[in-house]
């Protein structure tokens, strides 16, 4: 099986004691991140695109999960979830209105207060966006990786609010937490 996220693996336990035992794992991929945190004692629902649950669907390993949700699913769904972990995902959406209903969908199921674990690739330290640069994909030197400053401008207007943050060699790893019942952007938008 895959490695864990080592952003999942690091804050399991915090999540653990803030009492996120309810969680979405949001593009689940593989599930490895969602078998992990089922096996730590969480309710684990994945969601991730069509053509990739109808694939996990025969898995066994599924029937450990509370559910699995393709994303036209997840857009109609309210799981009131504490925790969205959003790992290697978020980077690798083209463009800026599919990234707006991911992000959405993610605070439509997160419960007013909970967490937003996002993990992105981040800038190799001394690159330098050329004049190609399409703020989308960006150049080849920084290609799809974001900054924890830019994360916020992205995620800020949907009602999120980081609080913590790490960088490791190729990777930035941020939670936030969902202000209150914020609503204002749907998915459907």
């Amino acid at each position: 099986m895959p490695q864990t996220a080592v952003s999942i693996r690091r804050y399991a336990r915090f999540f653990r004691q803030s009492g996120a035992t309810r969680v979405l794992d949001y593009g689940t991929g593989t599930m490895r991140n969602a078998l992990y945190l089922a096996e730590q004692g969480f309710t684990v629902f994945a969601a991730d695109l069509p053509e990739q649950v109808a694939t996990l669907i025969p898995c066994p390993a599924v029937q450990r999960l509370a559910g699995l949700l393709d994303t036209e699913q997840l857009c109609l769904s309210r799981l009131n979830v504490d925790l969205v972990v959003s790992t290697y995902v978020f980077n690798i959406i083209p463009q800026y209105e599919e990234q707006r209903r991911y992000l959405a969908n993610a605070v439509q199921n997160l419960r007013p207060g909970g967490y937003l674990l996002m993990e992105v690739r981040c800038p190799r330290e001394g690159s330098v966006c050329g004049a190609g640069c399409s703020h989308y994909f960006k150049c080849p030197n920084c290609a799809k990786s974001y900054t924890h400053t830019e994360l916020d401008l992205l995620l800020n207007p949907f009602g999120l609010r980081r609080i913590s943050h790490y960088y490791r060699r190729t990777a930035v790893a941020a939670i936030y937490t969902k202000s209150g019942n914020y609503s204002d952007i749907k998915a459907e938008d």
